[in-house]
C-alpha cells in the first residue's frame, strides 16, 4: 500500500500492530455515533453549511480513517503472514 504518511505516524501504527492483535485491530469500528457525525459532516461539507471548527473536525475524522485504513493493512499483514 502506498501511503505517504510521516514516519512517525509509521511508527505509531506499528507500535498499536505490536500492542493489540491483529484481529482486535481489524475489528474495531467507530461507534454509530461517530459514524453519524462523520455522515453528518460530510453531507453539510457538500453543500457548503459547515463552520470553520466543523471543518477542522471534519479534517481530523478524514485524517484518522486513513490512518485507520494504513493500520488495518498492516493488521491484515501480519494475519496473513503468521
Amino acid at each position: 500500500m502506498s501511503v505517504n504518511l510521516l514516519p512517525l505516524y509509521d511508527e505509531f501504527l506499528d507500535y498499536l500492530i505490536e500492542k493489540a492483535t491483529p484481529q482486535e485491530i481489524l475489528a474495531f469500528q467507530a461507534s454509530p455515533e461517530a459514524q453519524a457525525t462523520a455522515q453528518d459532516l460530510i453531507e453539510r461539507n457538500n453543500a457548503g453549511t459547515l463552520t470553520p471548527d466543523e471543518t477542522r473536525v471534519l479534517n481530523q475524522m478524514l485524517e484518522f480513517e486513513r490512518m485507520m485504513s494504513v493500520l488495518k493493512a498492516k493488521a491484515l499483514k501480519a494475519v496473513r503472514t503468521s
